[in-house]
C-alpha cells in the first residue's frame, strides 16, 4: 500500500507539471485583471475626494491651547491674548472699569497665572468631569477666578457694573478668546504648509 501511495503522489506531481504552464498563464491573467480593477477603484476614489475637504465629525472641547513648546513663550502669548480680550471686552461693551493701565496689566497677569494653574490641575486630576460637563467646568472656574481676583486682589481698582454683566463678560471672554485662538492656529498651520 505504501508503494501505491508513493505512485499516486508521483502521478499527481506529473499531472501538476503538465498543467502548470497553462494554469500559471490563467492565474497571471486573473491577477492582472484584479490589479486593473483595484487601480480603477483607487483612481475613482482619488477623483471623488479631490474637491472635498474631510468632514470633522467630532465636537471639540477647548482645553486651552499650546502656542509654543517653550513654556515662557507660551505664557507670554497667552498673557498677551488674555490682555487683548479682557480689556477689549470690558471696555467695548462697558462691562466694567479699570482704574489705570497698571491695574489692567496686573489684573490680567493674576488671572493668566491662576487660570493656567487651574486648567493644569483640572486636566490632570479631574479629566472625567471635564468630559462629562462638556467643558462647562472651565466656565464656572473662570467665573470664580475673575470674581476672586476682582473682589480680593483689586477691590477698588477693578469694578464690574452688575453681577449679570459679569457672567456675560466671562462668557464673551471665553468665546472671543476661542475665536482668536482658532484664527491664530489656522494662520500658523497655513503658513507651515506653504513652506
Amino acid at each position: 500500500m505504501a508503494e501505491e501511495e508513493k505512485q499516486d503522489k508521483q502521478d499527481e506531481k506529473e499531472q501538476d507539471k503538465e498543467k502548470d504552464p497553462k494554469s500559471l498563464d490563467e492565474e497571471n491573467q486573473q491577477l492582472e485583471e484584479l490589479l486593473k480593477a483595484i487601480r480603477a477603484v483607487e483612481e475613482e476614489k482619488r477623483k471623488n475626494n479631490k474637491g472635498r475637504k474631510p468632514k470633522k465629525r467630532m465636537i471639540a472641547i477647548e482645553f486651552g491651547s499650546m502656542f509654543h513648546t517653550n513654556h515662557v513663550v507660551n505664557f507670554m502669548v497667552y498673557y498677551t491674548l488674555n490682555l487683548l480680550v479682557i480689556y477689549s471686552v470690558a471696555t467695548l461693551f462697558n462691562f466694567g472699569t479699570f482704574s489705570g493701565l497698571n491695574t489692567v496689566l496686573l489684573f490680567v497677569l493674576a488671572y493668566t497665572v491662576t487660570e493656567l494653574v487651574f486648567r493644569a490641575y483640572i486636566l490632570s486630576n479631574h479629566f472625567k468631569i471635564v468630559l462629562k460637563s462638556f467643558g462647562f467646568i472651565f466656565y464656572f472656574g473662570y467665573v470664580t477666578i475673575f470674581y476672586i481676583i476682582e473682589q480680593y486682589l483689586f477691590p477698588q481698582s477693578v469694578v464690574f457694573l452688575e453681577a449679570s454683566l459679569f457672567l456675560v463678560f466671562v462668557g464673551m471672554f471665553i468665546v472671543f478668546r476661542y475665536m482668536i485662538t482658532q484664527l491664530i492656529k489656522n494662520l500658523s498651520i497655513k503658513k507651515f504648509y506653504q513652506k
